[in-house]
């Protein structure tokens, strides 16, 4: 029965309730609540649906206020990820004369995919909550509160280009994308803000050096990872920490 993997996925993300709390890994919390009130909703849904699908790409969307970039026209979405890393900043003084500068981002990747094509509203949710767990010092652990699996690794090039490194492991060659800023919009009202606000939802193209067939990336769904307005009390170089959703589009 097709339906299996879908149980399989779901029942994983409910085990990671109980476990993870009982470890320390995150605080309960109504967001929580809420997730894990969803997934089991879906879990009773799925043993019924003999005709739901396991993972159809084809299926994912973006969400709905990502119209506001330059639409994917005639691509493929090829994957999802949740990002989970830091925004990183520079002052050139710690005065409110001086406004933080940003030099790029380092983050982890985890393959959301599957959770993308079936069920986009928790997909949503994820980086509202991941943004608060600190990453594991096992670099390849599955991810909380999804139980997700590591998929790459986010970071920068060099100061304008932003790479996704999807080489985790000599088995897993999923390929590295090379991009470009190609547009942005504010995130919109009601993100996860942390302390200093949501950064952009960002299109990129792809440049050279990419290796697959990939055309854009698409990082939506932010939460928090905005600097302060001044660089008044900071450090030389500090990070912020965030979320995301990253959505892989090829032909």
């Amino acid at each position: 029965m097709r339906f299996a993997p879908l149980i399989i996925c779901l029942a994983a993300i409910s085990l990671a309730a109980p476990t993870n709390f009982l470890d320390g890994a995150y605080d309960w919390n109504d967001e929580l609540a809420e997730f894990y009130g969803k997934v089991s909703q879906y879990i009773n849904t799925a043993k019924h649906n003999i005709r739901a699908s396991s993972c159809d790409a084809s299926k994912i969307a973006m969400p709905s206020y990502a119209s506001g970039m330059t639409s994917p026209s005639g691509l493929k979405p090829r994957y999802v990820a949740l990002g989970r890393g830091t925004q990183n900043y520079t002052c050139a003084d710690s005065t409110s004369k001086s406004a933080p500068v940003a030099v790029g981002a380092v983050a982890r990747l985890y393959n959301a995919t599957c959770i993308a094509a079936n069920y986009p509203d928790l997909l949503a949710k994820l980086p509202n909550l991941a943004y608060r767990i600190s990453l594991s010092t096992n670099e390849y652990a599955s991810f909380p509160p999804a139980n997700i699996d590591m998929m790459g690794h986010h970071f920068f090039f060099d100061a304008t280009t932003p790479e996704f490194n999807l080489n985790t492991t000599p088995k897993k060659q999923d390929g590295i994308v090379m991009t470009k800023k190609g547009g942005a919009i504010d995130a919109p009202s009601g993100s996860v803000s942390g302390k200093y606000g949501a950064v952009p939802w960002l299109y990129l193209t792809t440049t050279d050096g990419t290796v697959g067939n990939y055309k854009s990336v698409y990082r939506v769904n932010t939460a928090s990872g905005s600097p302060p307005k001044t660089c008044k009390g900071m450090q030389p170089t500090f990070e912020v920490q965030y979320a995301a959703n990253y959505y892989f589009f090829g032909e």
